[in-house]
């Protein structure tokens, strides 16, 4: 190989070093702000479900909608009728629903029903995950003693032809 070629593959690797600092250090920022929970890479493969004690859906409709979604860089469209949410973000949605509710409690589930990944890992992860922490902290705002059981998605994959 040539100088030229050194020189090239040089200033990648440097650049790739460069972004790598940088998204470890947002990353710990976020952290550190309460932003996002450090997580697995695959979390998005696991729905969660929310037990609390019986609350009005007007106070779960009003903390969905007060999220920061700018800062998240999501999209949100609900219907408080019938306690359902949905997300888009880039590359992804999730949704979040009222299973059930009695006199004594209630069960909501947050799940991610579509993202799309490249060289096996999530893309938009990171707002990926703001938005999971923020549906998180909103059920432990509503009740402190909310319990969350995560359950494994049924995943289906869709393989295109360049994939």
């Amino acid at each position: 190989m040539d100088g030229t070629v050194w020189v090239v593959v040089g200033v990648v690797a440097v650049v790739m070093g460069i972004i790598i600092y940088f998204s470890m250090q947002t990353h710990k920022k976020l952290v550190s702000e309460g932003k996002i929970i450090s997580r697995r890479t695959d979390f998005m493969e696991n729905a969660e479900e929310f037990t609390l004690t019986a609350v009005d859906p007007a106070r779960v409709t009003e903390a969905v909608k007060n999220m920061d979604y700018a800062a998240m860089r999501t999209g949100m469209k609900g219907s408080s009728e019938h306690q359902r949410f949905d997300f888009t973000g880039n590359g992804w949605s999730a949704q979040l629903r009222r299973l059930s509710s009695d006199g004594a409690q209630t069960v909501y589930r947050f799940s991610f029903t579509s993202w799309k990944t490249r060289n096996g890992l999530a893309q938009d992860a990171l707002h990926m995950n703001q938005l999971m922490t923020a549906v998180e902290k909103l059920f432990v705002t509503l009740d402190p003693n909310t319990t969350v059981r995560e359950v494994p998605l049924e995943l289906h994959t869709k393989h295109g032809i360049l994939s």
